[in-house]
C-alpha cells in the first residue's frame, strides 16, 4: 500500500532559496518521522514537507495522513479536501486535530487523538480491512521504550541539525502550553542507551537538538544522559527548567558533553503570572542566578518570554526588556500570548467571552486573538513590537555576538549564536501587522 505522510506549515514557500534556508535554519520536528518507523515495513512511503515541498502529490496514493498544529490547520484541511476530492483516504492528526477532532473530522475519514504511534498500525490495518473508524484515540501513555527511532531517511531536504527527544509529558501543566494536554503530565524518560543510539545514528548532523522540555526535572536523568554524551562529541542545544539549572555538576556535565545553548522559559517577569499561569513553584530572583551559573561554563542562553498574562500591564515590556539586558541574554524570543484551543488558557477566556477570532491561521504568537484584561489590544501589539526591534537592534544583536566571542572564545559558540540571532532578527523584523 502506497502511503503518503504530510506536514503541513502555515509559511508555505518551494523556492530554491527557501529550501536552503530550510537546511541551514530549521529546527527539525519529528512528528511524522516517528509516524514513519511505526508503520508496517511492508507499506510504501512517501514523507513531504509543506515547509519546502508542495503537497500536492500527483502520484498513486492509497492512504493520506496529514499533521497539523493550530496556525496550519486550515492549509491542512485544504490539502485533505485535495485528497478526498481525488478519492484518496485522509486521516488528519497532530496538536489542533486532538484539540478539535469534530472539526478535523470535518475534512477527513479518520482522526487520531493524542500520541500516535500505538494506534497508526491499527488504523492501517483497520482501512485494509475497510473497518477504518472515524477517531482513534490514545488512552494511556506511549511505553517509552517502545519508541523507534524516527525515520529520518525519508526527509527530501534533511536539515544540517537532528533533533532526538529523550522524554514525553510534562508535570508543569502550564495553562499555555499544548505539549501537557497531548503528551500528558506523567514524565516519562526514554532509556539513556536509546538516546544514544539515534544520537549515534545521526552521525553527519552537526547539532542536536535535544527535544524535551522538561529534560532537566529529573536532574539524575539528565546528568547520566549527559556522561553518555561525552564521547560522541556532539554538539547540542538542550531545553531546561529552573531551579535545576542552579546544580553546578549538571552544568559542568552538560558542558563537557557538548551543550552549546540552553532554551530557558522565562515566561514571565511577574511572580503572580508566574506562579497562576506558568505553574512554576520558584520566583523571578532565581533567574539572575542561572543565568550567571551557564555562563560561568561557557554555555549560552536563549530566553522566551510571552506577554498578555492578565496580570500584565503597559509597564511589562520595558521591565522585560531591561530584565533580559540584566540576565545577559545571548538570544531571545518575544511571543504574544497565545490560547491554543488545546489549553486551560482557551477555555477560561472563551468562558469570559475574551477569545476575538477563531481564524486558526492567526494563532502564530504573531497576532493578538483575545482580549487582553490590563491593556488595549494595541498596547499589547505595539509593546511587543517596540520590545522586538529594540532587542534586536542592529547594534544590540552585534553587540551580543561580540560578547558570546570574546567569553567563550569557542567557534560553536559564535556560530551559533551568531546564527540564532541572525535568524531571530529577520523574524521579528517581519513582524506582520495585527
Amino acid at each position: 500500500m502506497n502511503i503518503l505522510l504530510i506536514n503541513s506549515n502555515l509559511h508555505h514557500k518551494h523556492g530554491l532559496i527557501d529550501q536552503l534556508l530550510y537546511k541551514l535554519n530549521s529546527n527539525p520536528i519529528l512528528v511524522l518521522q516517528q509516524i514513519a518507523a511505526a508503520t508496517p515495513k511492508n507499506h510504501s512511503l512517501k514523507l513531504i514537507d509543506d515547509k519546502y515541498d508542495s503537497p500536492f502529490y500527483d502520484g498513486k496514493i492509497d492512504l493520506v495522513g496529514i499533521s497539523a498544529v493550530t496556525p496550519s490547520a486550515p492549509r491542512a484541511y485544504k490539502i485533505a479536501d485535495y485528497y478526498r476530492r481525488k478519492g484518496a483516504p485522509v486521516v488528519l492528526g497532530g496538536m489542533h486535530a486532538s484539540a478539535l477532532p469534530e472539526e478535523a473530522k470535518q475534512h477527513a475519514d479518520s482522526v487520531v487523538i493524542g500520541e500516535a504511534e500505538m494506534l497508526w498500525p491499527q488504523l492501517i490495518k483497520d482501512f485494509e480491512l475497510g473497518k477504518i473508524k472515524p477517531f482513534y484515540r490514545c488512552d494511556k501513555p506511549v511505553d517509552p521504550k517502545s519508541i523507534k527511532c524516527p525515520r529520518h531517511d525519508l526527509l527530501r531536504i534533511p536539515p544540517l541539525f537532528t533533533a532526538v527527544a529523550p522524554s514525553r509529558g510534562c508535570p508543569y501543566n502550564c495553562s499555555f502550553c499544548t505539549l501537557t494536554h497531548l503528551h500528558g503530565q506523567n514524565y516519562r524518560q526514554r532509556p539513556v542507551e536509546k538516546v544514544i543510539q539515534e544520537i549515534k545514528n545521526t552521525s553527519r548532523k552537526i547539532l542536536v537538538f535535544l527535544h524535551d522540555s522538561a529534560l532537566t526535572i529529573d536532574k539524575n536523568y539528565a546528568k547520566s544522559l549527559f556522561k553518555a554524551m561525552i564521547p560522541l562529541r556532539k554538539k547540542f542545544i538542550a531545553y531546561g527548567t529552573l531551579p535545576s539549572l542552579l546544580d553546578d555538576e549538571l552544568l559542568k556535565l552538560s558542558n563537557k558533553a557538548g551543550c552549546v545553548v540552553w532554551c530557558l522559559g522565562f515566561e514571565t517577569i511577574c511572580n503572580d503570572s508566574l506562579k497562576k499561569d506558568a505553574n512554576k513553584a520558584y520566583s523571578i530572583e532565581k533567574y539572575e542566578s542561572v543565568c550567571r551559573r551557564i555562563h560561568k561554563f561557557d554555555m549560552n542562553i536563549f530566553g522566551s518570554f510571552a506577554f498578555g498574562f492578565d496580570n500584565d500591564e503597559p509597564n511589562i515590556f520595558e521591565d522585560t526588556l531591561q530584565a533580559a539586558y540584566d540576565f545577559g541574554l545571548d538570544a531571545a524570543e518575544f511571543n504574544i500570548l497565545t490560547p491554543f484551543p488545546i489549553t486551560r488558557l482557551f477555555h477560561k477566556f472563551n468562558n469570559e467571552g475574551r477569545i476575538l477570532t477563531k481564524d486558526w491561521e492567526k494563532y502564530d504568537l504573531r497576532h493578538v486573538v483575545f482580549q487582553p484584561k490590563k491593556m488595549t489590544i494595541k498596547e499589547l501589539y505595539d509593546g511587543i513590537t517596540n520590545v522586538s526591534l529594540k532587542f534586536y537592534s542592529p547594534l544590540k544583536t552585534i553587540q551580543r555576538i561580540t560578547n558570546v566571542a570574546f567569553k567563550t572564545r569557542k567557534f560553536s559558540n559564535i556560530l551559533i549564536m551568531g546564527a540564532m540571532n541572525t535568524v531571530m532578527l529577520r523574524f521579528h523584523r517581519e513582524f506582520s501587522p495585527n
